[in-house]
C-alpha cells in the first residue's frame, strides 16, 4: 500500500450563497464529467452530484439576493425553481415555486453584538462609479400637501356592504389610527369613478403613504392608462402600520379597485357595486407584485384581497376651507352688529 496522501481543504458544510448571474454556477466545475463520460471517475453514489433513474440532480444557486421585488420578477424567468430569494429593501426572504415566488417566515432576530469593523477608504482610492452611489432609492417623505392613502386593516371579499360600508370602514379605522382627514375607500361604483373619488382642486397633489413616503408624483398621474405604475416600490401600510406588501396577513398581494385604466367604473366587474362574494361574481383587481395598482385582472368575489383608503380631500383644502368659514362667521356678527346699532337708532329718533 503506497504512502498516505495530504488530506484536503474542509469544506463549509452547507452550499454557499451567491449573487444571481454567477457565471461559475451556469456549467459544472472544471474537469468534471458527468456519470458515463470517459477520462474521468465516476462520482460517489453519496456525493453532492449524481444521477438518479428519474435524471440527474438539478443544482440551482444557494441564494439571490435583489434590491426590490421589481428586480426579483424581471428574473423569474431564468430563475429555477427552488432558488432563495433575499430582497435587500424588505428584509424579507422567498423561495422560487413552480407559480411564482413564496415569502419565507423568519424566525426572532439574532442581533449582532460586536461592533463591526471601520470600512475607511483611503483618500487615494476613490469609490466605484456605481448608479446606487448617485440615487437615493429609498423614498423620501414628501413635505407639503399631499394625498394620503392606507389600507384596511383586513382584506376583505367583493361583499362589502357596498362603497357606503367601504367608506365607513376607511373612516372608523382612520380615526382609530389617529389621522385627521377624510379617507374613503378606493373602489368605483354605481354612480362615481374612480378618478373622481378627490376633489378637482386636489388632482395635482402627490399620493403617500401614512409614513409620508410618495407612491404616485400625482393622483392624476395614477389614471394616465399606465394601469397606475408605481414610481418606486409599493410600499402602502395599512392603518395599523403593517406593509401589506410583506405582511402575512394580506397572503394575497391583490387589491379590488373595479375600474378601468383612465378611472371609469366597470359596471360588469365590480362584484355587484360590492355586495357580492359569490364565485358567479367576478370584480377587477390588481397585483402589487406587478408593481401596478389598476392592472386589469379579473377574480371571483369570494377572494379576500385588500381594499385601499384614500384621502378625498388634503390638509391644506380643509385649513382653507375652514378659515374661510370663520371668515364668513365673522362677517355675519359684523353685519348682526350693524343691522342692531341702526335699529337702536332708529328707536331714538322714534
Amino acid at each position: 500500500m503506497g504512502q498516505k496522501g495530504e488530506p484536503g481543504a474542509p469544506g463549509s458544510g452547507m452550499s454557499r450563497g451567491i449573487i444571481f448571474g454567477d457565471p461559475s454556477m451556469t456549467a459544472p466545475p472544471s474537469g468534471f464529467n458527468r456519470a458515463g463520460s470517459s477520462g474521468m471517475n465516476r462520482p460517489s453514489s453519496g456525493g453532492p452530484h449524481h444521477s438518479t433513474e428519474s435524471g440527474p440532480t438539478k443544482i440551482v444557486p444557494g441564494a439571490v439576493t435583489f434590491q426590490n421585488t421589481e428586480a426579483m420578477t424581471r428574473m423569474s424567468s431564468v430563475s429555477p425553481v427552488g432558488t432563495i430569494a433575499y430582497i435587500i429593501d424588505e428584509e424579507a426572504l422567498l423561495v422560487r415555486v413552480n407559480n411564482g415566488w413564496q415569502y419565507i417566515a423568519l424566525g426572532g432576530l439574532l442581533p449582532i453584538t460586536t461592533q463591526p469593523p471601520p470600512t475607511t477608504t483611503p483618500h487615494s482610492v476613490k469609490p466605484p462609479f456605481e448608479a446606487s452611489n448617485l440615487i437615493n432609492t429609498k423614498p423620501i417623505p414628501v413635505e407639503g400637501p399631499s394625498l394620503r392613502m392606507a389600507a384596511l386593516n383586513e382584506p376583505c371579499t367583493g361583499d362589502m356592504t357596498g362603497v357606503r360600508g367601504a367608506d365607513y370602514s376607511c373612516y372608523r379605522e382612520s380615526r382609530r389610527a389617529g389621522l385627521r382627514g377624510t379617507f374613503r375607500a378606493f373602489l368605483s361604483s354605481r354612480v362615481q369613478n374612480l378618478d373622481s373619488i378627490v376633489r378637482f382642486s386636489d388632482r395635482e397633489l402627490p399620493v403617500v403613504n401614512i409614513k409620508g413616503e410618495v407612491l404616485f408624483n400625482s393622483w392624476k398621474d395614477m389614471f394616465n392608462g399606465d394601469g397606475g405604475f408605481f414610481s418606486q416600490q409599493a410600499r402602502i401600510y395599512s392603518f395599523s402600520g403593517k406593509n401589506i406588501l410583506t405582511d402575512f396577513a394580506w397572503p394575497q398581494k391583490i387589491v379590488w379597485h373595479g375600474s378601468h385604466l383612465l378611472g371609469e367604473r366597470a359596471m360588469d366587474t365590480y362584484c355587484d357595486a360590492w355586495h357580492s362574494a359569490s364565485t358567479d361574481k367576478v370584480g377587477l383587481a390588481s397585483s402589487l407584485l406587478k408593481n401596478k395598482l389598476l392592472d386589469q385582472e379579473r377574480y371571483s368575489c369570494n377572494n379576500r384581497f385588500a381594499v385601499l383608503c384614500i384621502e378625498a380631500t388634503s390638509q391644506y383644502s380643509r385649513r382653507r376651507r375652514r378659515r374661510n368659514a370663520d371668515e364668513d362667521k365673522e362677517l355675519s356678527e359684523g353685519e348682526y352688529q350693524v343691522q342692531l346699532e341702526e335699529l337702536i337708532s332708529d328707536k331714538g329718533r322714534k
